[in-house]
């Protein structure tokens, strides 16, 4: 097998983030107009319920997974019982919405495994100075496939939603490739130590946050913020057509600034200093909440944009830069972990707000509910920021120059522990 460099190993996970998300997207644009076309917007809510529900109940089993086998092949699993999923969809896809949902819910729960393996994956094998820029990096996937993957779905489904989820199988396949070229990931450390239960090592990802107070608060920003954002697309949708009278071209268009913007935002974190991490950070949710809530005011389309393109930038920010400020004081053996927790609250608090927004909506309207998220926004950030963030440099940029020290070193307190919610 060929030791790729860190720059190639680095567009090695990157294209292949790129092949599942993509391959995310096809299906789930392609699933839902075929739903709509022959079922209800309720059955629309029930399929994507079935689909995502698994995925989150398992989430925390799956980092628990990512911390105590192979993840090299973990990752590579996930990508094959996705493909396989996909067909399973496809083929099965007239036979009723039972079984498009069962294979969703298949392919969600093998997808919530990718995010804690590639992540000790990427640790593994990129050394501690490259990390910052790894992670900016596959922060630009998320923008990049939102242009991407959503106008690749769009387009086949028009043609036919079968054959626009086998396609979404084979770009999910096709991201075996690139993880065929990453060289293997070096041994964990305590590997040769007696295994502890399933069940143990889950309730340890818990338990052992309250030694670490930086991941803690990232996790629980990452709570508020899935509440307040966990609306957007529904929020976004409803300012485009009812604020803006657009058409579906101007949610488009508006979907195109959002993915560009974050993937500008992403390229501007990698760019940032160390000591400028924390702080960056904390700006970047008052920045996205303050331009979000902006939004709403005006009934202009291109100030709209403009305003949006400045959320999402910031928000771009905030997701180049959050694995990294997650993990940098977690110990090497508990990354997995670490990782799914954070990916499971916030994809859950996302699945209530939606929910309970949708309720809002129809009482107090759109321009209310976007001001009040946006504000929202910025007052996270500043919790963030006076009751963890501004306190945590040290400990920050200590855990970045001596990975080794966070390593050895899995539960100390550190300045952050008091007075850190």
């Amino acid at each position: 097998m060929p030791v790729v460099p860190a720059r190639r190993t680095v567009t090695a996970f990157w294209t292949a983030s790129a092949l599942n998300s993509g391959a995310t997207w096809v299906m789930q644009v392609a699933l839902f107009v075929y739903v709509l076309r022959h079922a209800s917007p309720s059955a629309l809510a029930a399929v994507q319920l079935t689909g995502t529900l698994p995925a989150l109940l398992w989430m925390p089993f799956a980092g628990a997974f990512a911390d105590r086998s192979g993840v090299r092949l973990l990752a590579l699993t996930s990508m094959v019982v996705q493909a396989l999923s996909l067909c399973g969809m496809a083929l099965l896809l007239k036979s009723g919405l039972w079984a498009p949902s069962l294979f969703y819910a298949l392919q969600g729960a093998a997808n919530a495994v990718w995010g804690p393996a590639r992540q000790r994956w990427l640790y593994s094998v990129v050394p501690p100075e490259g990390r910052q820029a790894a992670n900016a990096a596959l922060g630009s996937v998320s923008g990049t496939m939102t242009i991407v993957g959503a106008a690749l779905g769009g387009a086949l489904a028009a043609w036919s939603a079968g054959g626009a989820i086998l396609a979404a199988a084979g770009l999910q396949l096709a991201a075996v490739v690139p993880l065929l070229l990453v060289r293997r990931p070096g041994a964990r450390s305590g590997a040769g130590a007696r295994r502890a239960s399933l069940r143990s090592d889950v309730l340890e990802g818990f338990t052992v946050l309250r030694g670490l107070p930086l991941a803690r608060s990232v996790i629980w920003i990452g709570i508020a913020w899935g509440f307040i954002g966990g609306a957007y697309n529904v929020l976004l949708a409803a300012y485009v057509t009812y604020q803006l009278h657009g058409s579906s071209v101007t949610l488009a268009v508006f979907y195109v600034v959002d993915g560009a913007a974050t993937i500008i935002g992403s390229a501007l974190a990698a760019r940032l200093s160390t000591p400028r991490h924390l702080p960056g950070y904390a700006i970047a949710y008052g920045v996205q909440g303050a331009a979000w809530a902006a939004m709403f005011l005006p009934g202009n389309a291109l100030f709209g944009a403009v305003l949006l393109g400045g959320m999402r930038a910031a928000s771009g920010v905030i997701i180049a830069l959050d694995s990294t400020i997650l993990l940098s004081t977690v110990p090497e053996r508990l990354r997995g972990r670490i990782t799914s927790l954070h990916l499971t609250t916030y994809g859950g608090v996302s699945r209530l707000s939606l929910a309970v927004f949708g309720g809002i909506l129809a009482a107090v309207g759109t321009r209310a509910v976007g001001l009040t998220t946006g504000v929202a926004s910025v007052v996270v950030g500043a919790a963030w920021w006076f009751t963890g963030g501004r306190g945590a440099g040290a400990l920050y940029q200590r855990a970045l120059a001596s990975p080794d020290a966070a390593e050895a070193a899995p539960a100390a307190t550190g300045p952050l522990g008091k007075g850190t919610p």
